[in-house]
C-alpha cells in the first residue's frame, strides 16, 4: 500500500475566498456588547473601591484622590498601549521578514503571547495581579 501526496496547490481566488473580510463596518450590535462589557468593568470597579472604602471605615472628604488616581491609570495605559504596539510590530515583523509564519497567525501569536507575559511577568502589573487575586 503506497499513500501518494497531493501535489496539486490551491488558487490565489480559493485563498481569497477563506479570508476574513475585515472592510466592512461594526455591526451596532458589536458596538453595544463592547460598550456592556466596558461599563460591567468600571461598575465593577466602582463597586470593588467602594467596597474597599466602606470596610475601611475612613471617611470620603473629597473625590479628588479618586479622580488623580483615575487619570493616573489612564495615562499608565495609555503608555502600556503604545509600548506593546512598539514591541509587538518589532516582534512580528522580524517573523514575518523570515518568513516563519504568515502574517496573520505572527500577529495573534504576538497578541496572545504579550497577554500572557503580562499576567506572569515580574516586571509589569503581573506579579501585582498574581499576588492580589
Amino acid at each position: 500500500m503506497s499513500f501518494v501526496a497531493s501535489t496539486t496547490t490551491p488558487s490565489p481566488e480559493d485563498s481569497v475566498k477563506t479570508r476574513i473580510s475585515l472592510d466592512r463596518p461594526i455591526s451596532p450590535k458589536t458596538i453595544f456588547i463592547f460598550l456592556l462589557i466596558i461599563a460591567a468593568g468600571l461598575c465593577f470597579t466602582a463597586w470593588s473601591i467602594y467596597q474597599d472604602i466602606h470596610q475601611s471605615g475612613a471617611p470620603v472628604t473629597t473625590f479628588l484622590p479618586f479622580v488623580l488616581l483615575a487619570i493616573a491609570l489612564l495615562i499608565a495605559l495609555g503608555f502600556e498601549f503604545v509600548n506593546g504596539f512598539h514591541d509587538t510590530a518589532n516582534a512580528v515583523a522580524t517573523v514575518i521578514y523570515t518568513h516563519s509564519l504568515p502574517p496573520h497567525i505572527a500577529v495573534i501569536w504576538s497578541g496572545l503571547f504579550n497577554f500572557i507575559s503580562l499576567l506572569f511577568s515580574l516586571d509589569d502589573f503581573g506579579l501585582c495581579f498574581l499576588l492580589i487575586y
